[in-house]
């Protein structure tokens, strides 16, 4: 059995997804975007990320919402290895790809009230028991201000504990 690096195994799987593209013809007008070209992307931003020195990059790929459990997922990712293994916190590079039903993380509470996001992805408010007219993955729930006062990972009030959206975007680079 040949010896198989990461490098090799996205390379094969890229021209897998490739040839499988190639054969499945021409996309009707109606039908959804699924490949983005070069003139879409910010391409000086994600050559950027991808070319950090960082010692750590993960990617989170992501469709359902799942009751916040990828940002917890997330997080605790990121807390492991910077407290577990001592990774300094520069060195950790985490993205989350978000497409589906998971895209609507990135809306705002106007948009979220406007279409009814709350009803359609049946995510429930806890304050009103009704389906959430406001992203509530959004808003950190300790607040960025505070983040200075509980340092401590295993203080719940701490930074390290907020699977806020708003929290775990702290220096991320915007596309």
């Amino acid at each position: 059995m040949n010896n198989i690096t990461r490098r090799s195994l996205i390379s094969r799987a890229a021209l897998g997804l490739t040839t499988i593209g190639l054969f499945s013809g021409a996309p009707h007008d109606t039908e959804g975007q699924l490949v983005w070209k070069t003139s879409e992307w910010k391409l000086a931003d994600f050559q950027k990320l991808v070319n950090d020195p960082a010692r750590i990059k993960q990617l989170y790929d992501i469709v359902q919402l799942g009751d916040e459990k990828f940002l917890n997922n997330i997080k605790n990712s990121f807390n492991g290895l910077r407290f577990g293994f001592g990774i300094p916190e520069r060195q950790i590079k985490i993205a989350a790809a978000l497409h589906g039903p998971a895209n609507m993380l990135n809306y705002d509470d106007y948009i979220w009230e406007k279409y009814q996001i709350g009803e359609w992805l049946k995510v429930t408010d806890p304050a009103t028991g009704k389906p959430a007219v406001k992203n509530l993955f959004y808003n950190s729930k300790i607040g960025l201000k505070q983040e200075s006062v509980a340092k401590n990972p295993d203080d719940q009030d701490s930074i390290y504990q907020d699977t806020s959206m708003q929290a775990c975007n702290r220096g991320a680079p915007s596309f």
